[in-house]
């Protein structure tokens, strides 16, 4: 009997080395090469961002097979041992986990598949639910690993989603500077930047598809469909070998961990959250060039932080009066003594209010505009010398110098499931849908990509 089988691995990496997009990229290979079925293409499921404990982006990834009964066991086997071989546990923060399910996906799986997006959740809870899903447990070391595992397993990525094609090094390679023309990779954005997204960034020209670290990923780019990047992807120059290229069905750009809309007082540290409200003070400029203001809503308030780096979302919050209505997204941070504080990822002004000046009045006589006297002791006219009360200071109705909308940081700031501009306006529900013809068609391509000497 044929049954469906899903495999969900998560923390084979560390913040020195290893990749788990790796771990999955060698098993779902492996796998194919036995000629087992994959349903879809490999996951790469980004969970909540605001982790403390997460390394890197906190990508989890699951596998989606065919399998006969009878060789459930065999296919353990193999990713379990592929797991082992690309970990290094000597690493203190690294607790890798494997979880198998066979059948379908559970409801209770899906939900908590869906906090881990904007959650924090336990590893208790993960076991409770692996349970009630009834799915199979491997723990390495730890059980860090285990919520990762099992949410990218659960979640959902049929209303939105993007792919990635990723390249992988040799491992003599591994921590030298990587060898892609930059050149290459700009040619190639002119091409498909309708298709695929932050692959530079237009502020400052900076190539943005390859990582810095000592990890084994060569570079990646996120598009719209696998043939996109795929074709994007054979633009590039790449001058050093690459030891694999895979493509993954991911939620990266998608916004997914913004979902969670929420009152103030209900807020929790490290949580992603979207919280709508009014603002409560004139911003303030802090140390480093980042703006402070604070909002309210009609559980509490809270202040919300924009980086310098964040450029349109900085320059916006600068430039907010009290009153005025916004929609702020991004992560709950916590703050001595006990306050939190929300770093700002998205920023929505909806509603601006009328902001009013005062200004001197007049001189009666020659109309030319009058000066203090002072604090509290009203004003004079320096030709006539007529003096006027304090109280005919003049109300002017002043400028605003923003308008409501929509404001994103620039590319080279997104986190990996942020939403790019460009893809704002996507009809989801048209997206393209992976089946069998189009997962064999992806897979030929990249067995003929050339390994670049």
């Amino acid at each position: 009997m044929i049954t469906e089988f899903h495999i969900g691995i998560d923390d084979t990496d560390s913040r020195l080395a290893g990749c788990t997009t790796y771990t999955a990229a060698l098993l779902f290979q492996e796998l194919v090469s036995q000629e087992f079925k994959p349903l879809d293409f490999p996951w790469l499921v980004r969970l909540n961002p605001n982790i403390p404990w997460k390394t890197r982006g906190n990508g989890a990834l699951s596998l989606h097979f065919t399998v006969e009964e009878e060789q459930l066991e065999e296919v353990k086997k193999i990713a379990v041992a592929t797991v082992e071989r690309t970990t290094d546990l000597a690493q203190r923060a690294t607790d890798p986990a494997v979880v198998f399910l066979k059948g379908g996906v559970s409801n209770p799986l899906r939900e908590f598949s869906a906090r881990a997006l904007h959650d924090v959740l336990s590893v208790r809870e993960a076991r409770q639910i692996a349970k009630c899903a009834r799915a199979e447990m491997h723990l390495l070391k730890g059980s860090r690993g285990l919520v990762g595992a099992l949410a990218s397993v659960g979640a959902d990525l049929d209303y939105d989603h993007t792919f990635e094609i990723i390249a992988y090094r040799t491992p003599e390679n591994i921590g030298t500077t990587r060898r892609v023309s930059h050149d290459s990779v700009r040619h190639m954005d002119t091409l498909f930047h309708e298709l695929t997204f932050n692959n530079i960034d237009p502020g400052t020209g900076r190539v943005l598809i390859c990582p810095h670290g000592p990890d084994p990923v060569l570079l990646g780019i996120r598009g719209e469909d696998p043939t996109s990047v795929t074709r994007a992807f054979n633009q590039l120059e790449i001058n050093e070998l690459i030891e694999r290229v895979m493509i993954f069905k991911t939620n990266q750009g998608t916004d997914a961990h913004l979902s969670y809309h929420t009152r103030i007082k209900a807020l929790r540290s490290y949580q992603s959250a979207v919280i709508t409200g009014a603002v409560s003070y004139s911003p303030r400029i802090v140390r480093g060039g980042h703006v402070i203001f604070r909002m309210h809503d009609e559980t509490g308030s809270i202040d919300c932080a924009a980086y310098r780096a964040s450029g349109p979302v900085r320059e916006t919050s600068r430039q907010l009066s009290p009153g005025d209505s916004v929609t702020v997204s991004g992560g709950i941070r916590p703050r001595p003594p006990a306050e939190l504080t929300l770093n700002v990822e998205k920023l929505e002004v909806t509603g601006l209010v009328d902001t009013v000046g005062l200004e001197n009045p007049f001189c009666p006589s020659c109309r030319t505009r009058c000066e203090s006297m002072g604090k509290g002791q009203g004003f004079r006219c320096r030709k006539c010398k007529v003096r006027l009360p304090k109280t005919l200071r003049i109300q002017k109705l002043g400028h605003r110098t923003i308008s409501p909308g929509l404001y994103l940081p620039p590319p080279r700031t997104h986190r990996h499931l942020t939403k790019p501009a460009s893809r704002y306006g996507i009809n989801h529900s048209a997206s393209l849908e992976t089946n069998g013809a189009i997962i064999d068609q992806a897979l030929e391509s990249l067995s003929v990509i050339s390994m670049v000497p």
